[in-house]
């Protein structure tokens, strides 16, 4: 192993997966919460009232080109799966990328799946670890 720090771009990305990014254009990152540890503590109501109803935190221009707005139920899909969500616009969130907190219980979704559902099975080239946030959505309101 290289010694030296080096950029490894991500399997599902514009560049790298051209035609996949134009299926599902943007990237979702699926970030810790701050009141669950992983999925532990996702059933406590105490944790939950904490961390809030989950949501998919979107860039109002993606969200404009997709007729979301916030508080919509939007679908997130790609051809591994799907989740279904509160969106909530935010400015901090880059173009072309979306959040969604990770460690809700399924039973507490509005849809049976969770973000885990749509990330590639595919191991990283370090320490064989996941490869979260390598992941090409797209997200549509839920009655589209």
């Amino acid at each position: 192993m290289d010694p030296l720090p080096h950029y490894i771009a991500p399997r599902e990305s514009s560049r790298t997966n051209p035609e996949l990014a134009q299926k599902y254009p943007l990237n979702l990152l699926t970030p810790k919460s701050h009141a669950y540890l992983n999925s532990s503590f996702g059933n406590l109501d105490m944790h939950r009232k904490v961390q809030k109803e989950p949501t998919l935190l979107i860039n109002p221009a993606d969200a404009e080109r997709r007729g979301v707005a916030t508080g919509d139920v939007v679908r997130v899909f790609n051809d591994r799966g799907e989740f279904t969500v509160l969106a909530k616009l935010d400015k901090s969130v880059m173009e072309g990328v979306t959040v969604c907190a990770m460690g809700a219980w399924r039973k507490n979704m509005l849809s049976l799946s969770t973000p885990a559902s749509l990330n590639p099975t595919v191991f990283a080239d370090l320490g064989n670890a996941p490869t979260f946030s390598d992941t090409l959505v797209d997200v549509r309101p839920l009655d589209a």
